[in-house]
């Protein structure tokens, strides 16, 4: 009885193995614990030190998109370690151009290597390794968002301008609605990218608010006379926002992923180009003043008038033969009449090679510039301007004019055809009617903070760069440069 009692009370004596085991494995268990412990640790640190370099490759690359010495972008790209190092035990490498994988060589991108030595819980307590080496790399550069560009618009918040009329040809026009606008009865094509720095607001391609309010004023507007007025392009990129994303089709006039709005703003594609000077080309720039010309002389029957490069206070020419030898024309002056600067009219004009320099400083010289040379990126400021002159009026089409642009390779004006002082706003007005024969421009027309209106008709051969844009679309219009500006760019983390 006692033998079966004991059995059912649980009294049996065993053996204490489990005791045993237990006390065996717990050194197993405590480094199993350890081990997961530091693991842990170590892919956290990975993923922090990942990100830190990330954000430091990110900011370099920012540097170098906005066009600022390696240097600068080191330092930024530094700072930013710096600032996000909690532990302070870690060492950064910053590379521009990176010295290895897939952009090695790349100066428009920038290598970032971060390498931390991290304590081992499992190695100190056992005697093992006592730290464990972390390395992550980053490479982030700025690549082409779109195709080469044939317009750029550059302000991004600009002021009201109402344009007075000029002349027989140019109506008073209204205030502007947009950074760039479509006017007209007609579709305008661009074959190449059109880059609104606009953040005016408006919507994006997918019909959601874009930019800085709902718009009106829109970072780009297509306001037709007829229905039938639409902007076709290569690309279309805006800062801000889109008056009605339908209005913007590819160049097939298929509605598509050829919008994109709420992008970030392009540097100036010509912010290098700097004033003529006979030092920056001794060729084509000369220090020959001729005053104001006024011509008024017999079409078509007249002997032709030459002028010839140099320094002008206006150049005025209501009719006539008149050739433009080649060379740079610098008119740093008014016309006491008109008060415009450069004025041609009922005209036939040959200028065949030929820039055109417009200034509002009277003092200008090849010799010594002054102020247009301290221009630079600055913003000349949103002054109220609501009633302004044109600096400069031109009906191509009259007679059959034609106009091409310097040719001059190795002149940093070579392809360009009219280039106003940076801080000048005076609007430019291009004007195609065709009235008696189809007139002809090429080039870069260059006027970083004025408005640019282009009206008429037919193909321009252009690459139109300026602060704010009107297209006036009489019919249809076609921007088609054979030679294109640089593309758009964004700053992409790409290794």
């Amino acid at each position: 009885m006692s033998r079966i009692r004991s059995r059912k009370c649980g009294f049996v004596r065993r053996p204490g193995k489990a005791l045993i085991m237990v006390v065996l494995m717990l050194p197993a268990l405590l480094a199993v614990m350890l081990m997961v412990h530091d693991g842990s640790r170590v892919s956290s640190e990975s993923r922090s030190l990942q990100h830190m370099a990330d954000v430091a490759a990110m900011t370099a690359a920012d540097e170098l998109f906005r066009d600022e010495p390696s240097s600068t972008a080191i330092a930024a790209a530094e700072a930013s370690f710096a600032a996000n190092d909690d532990l302070g035990n870690a060492t950064v490498a910053v590379n521009i151009p990176p010295t290895t994988g897939e952009f090695a060589g790349s100066d428009r991108h920038a290598e970032v290597v971060i390498t931390r030595s991290l304590r081992n819980y499992f190695g100190g307590t056992l005697q093992l390794a006592e730290t464990t080496p972390l390395t992550v790399r980053a490479v982030a550069g700025y690549e082409p968002a779109t195709v080469d560009a044939a317009v750029v618009v550059l302000d991004q918040d600009p002021p009201p301008i109402r344009l007075l009329a000029a002349l027989p040809i140019i109506p008073s026009l209204p205030t502007l609605i947009a950074g760039c606008e479509i006017l007209g009865a007609g579709r305008v094509t661009v074959d190449g990218a059109v880059i609104v720095n606009t953040q005016w607001g408006g919507k994006d391609e997918n019909g959601d608010p874009a930019g800085v309010s709902l718009g009106p004023p829109y970072g780009l507007a297509c306001t037709p006379i007829l229905p039938i007025a639409k902007l076709e392009a290569s690309d279309i990129r805006v800062a801000g926002g889109v008056d009605r994303p339908l209005n913007y089709r590819d160049l097939d006039n298929q509605y598509s992923d050829v919008l994109c709005a709420n992008c970030r703003p392009v540097p100036d594609p010509l912010r290098d180009v700097p004033p003529p000077t006979v030092s920056a080309d001794p060729v084509n720039v000369v220090d020959t003043h001729y005053g104001g010309r006024t011509i008024v002389s017999l079409p078509l029957i007249g002997p032709p008038v030459v002028l010839n490069p140099g320094v002008y206070e206006w150049i005025t020419i209501a009719t006539g033969n008149i050739v433009f030898n080649p060379g740079v024309y610098v008119i740093r002056g008014k016309d006491p009449l008109t008060q415009l600067s450069l004025t041609i009219l009922a005209a036939n004009v040959q200028a065949d090679g030929v820039m055109f320099y417009i200034t509002d400083n009277s003092s200008y010289s090849v010799l010594s510039p002054g102020v247009d040379a301290t221009d630079g990126e600055t913003h000349p400021g949103n002054l109220p301007l609501l009633d302004v002159l044109p600096s400069t009026v031109i009906n191509i089409g009259v007679l059959g004019s034609n106009y091409s642009p310097l040719s001059s390779p190795g002149s940093p004006y070579d392809g360009m055809m009219i280039y106003q002082r940076r801080h000048d706003r005076r609007p430019i007005v291009l004007v195609q009617e065709n009235l008696l024969g189809p007139g002809t421009i090429q080039g870069t027309v260059y006027s970083k903070w004025g408005h640019l209106l282009l009206a008429g008709k037919g193909t321009f051969d252009l690459r139109l760069v300026s602060g704010t844009l009107r297209i006036l679309a009489l019919l249809d219009v076609e921007i088609d440069p054979v030679e294109k500006l640089e593309p758009a760019y964004d700053v992409y983390l790409v290794e």
